[in-house]
């Protein structure tokens, strides 16, 4: 393992909606949020239903509004979350990303943000994606490399090995 402290890693491309989609499930960014849209959900619905001396009583206006909400926070919110994360953060444009012993690097344009190891949370493998998911100014970064940009034999795997060795799974 020690060879791999001293490589660096380097893609350039860009990433498309479906990927940046499946880094956002990967990252699980919506896990808490799901189980505080369950509870909300649950919370209205027991409003919209009382016990009353000949049984249940179900108030249809309160139920309504309780799946309204759950169709919205379960559904809609998630999707319209992760295609504005797509948009501002400009994830289809082309960018070179440079992981190396320091850090992650995203270089775009002119510009360039790193984020160090010490501030990267965790890393996600899926089939297709390295997916490096860490904290810069107060910020959750998501930083998704398609393994389809590596061309090199064996490239791939050997980042997947340097990932999780510098930031682990999140656990």
């Amino acid at each position: 393992m020690s060879e791999i402290r001293e490589t660096s890693f380097s893609a350039t491309g860009s990433v498309t909606r479906d990927e940046y989609d499946e880094a956002a499930r990967a990252a699980g960014f919506f896990r808490r949020g799901r189980v505080v849209a369950v509870l909300g959900t649950v919370l209205l619905a027991s409003a919209g239903v009382t016990l009353s001396s000949g049984g249940l009583t179900v108030h249809p206006v309160p139920l309504a509004i309780a799946v309204a909400y759950g169709l919205v926070a379960l559904l809609v919110l998630p999707r319209w979350a992760v295609a504005q994360g797509f948009r501002s953060g400009r994830a289809a444009e082309e960018k070179r990303v440079v992981v190396d012993g320091t850090g992650v690097e995203v270089f775009r344009g002119g510009e360039s943000q790193r984020i160090v190891w010490d501030e990267v949370r965790f890393y996600h493998e899926t089939p297709r994606l390295h997916v490096f998911v860490g904290r810069s100014r107060r910020r959750t970064c998501l930083v998704v490399l398609p393994k389809r940009l590596f061309t090199a034999p064996g490239e791939s795997e050997l980042l997947a090995a340097f990932g999780q060795e510098r930031a682990g799974d999140g656990s």
